[in-house]
């Protein structure tokens, strides 16, 4: 399976990073679980399960659309799911949707993380930048809630303890089961989406 993503302008973390585990993308990275002869994983970000998440929400200007090519499938597993945005935003109860109006979230990215990121971890030292938590998509112009559980880290100028119960919060929102779709792949399928609008996992 291969996934290609819109080109764009690295930015490296400072020395100490995990950056030299970021494969030298360009446009196409693949997504498999078969290793090279010297038994190296062939995938990109490793081949088990990732969190639900959003193509370089961690850089200034994120991945619009990314896209997914079946080459080959595996007979049982390898779904893809995507949870619609869109849908999480007005799920949102009212008063907590008044409450982080106009608010930022910090979000950041370990190649070598595989689960949610240590939140004292030095900035300096992995892929980050700060988003809004509500976006408006430039394209339809709906609001989308713009969190993952793999990349929001916390909510700024608020309480640590208090980001941390508010994103949790946040995260089983946009991963209600009813506000998903689940692919079940088979080769020659073609997915695309748009990475303001959704979240995808694998």
């Amino acid at each position: 399976m291969v996934k290609k993503r819109q080109p764009t302008t690295r930015h490296k973390p400072k020395a100490g990073a995990s950056a030299s585990d970021s494969p030298e993308w360009t446009n196409l990275m693949p997504i498999s679980d078969k290793k090279d002869e010297t038994g190296k994983a062939i995938g990109a970000l490793g081949h088990g399960e990732m969190w639900f998440h959003t193509d370089k929400c961690y850089h200034q200007a994120p991945h619009r659309a990314s896209f997914l090519y079946g080459i080959e499938t595996p007979t049982d597993g390898g779904h893809t799911k995507f949870a619609s945005l869109y849908a999480a935003y007005d799920n949102i109860p009212a008063d907590l949707k008044r409450r982080l109006q106009g608010k930022m979230v910090m979000q950041g990215y370990d190649y070598a993380a595989s689960a949610r990121l240590n939140l004292n971890v030095n900035l300096d030292n992995i892929f980050h930048f700060v988003q809004p938590i509500f976006l408006e998509n430039p394209g339809s112009g709906r609001t989308a809630l713009y969190v993952s559980r793999l990349n929001s880290m916390w909510i700024e100028g608020m309480d640590r303890d208090e980001s941390e119960t508010i994103l949790s919060q946040l995260f089983d929102i946009t991963e209600d089961p009813s506000i998903i779709y689940e692919h079940v792949w088979r080769p020659g399928d073609l997915v695309m989406w748009d990475n303001l609008a959704c979240l995808h996992a694998r």
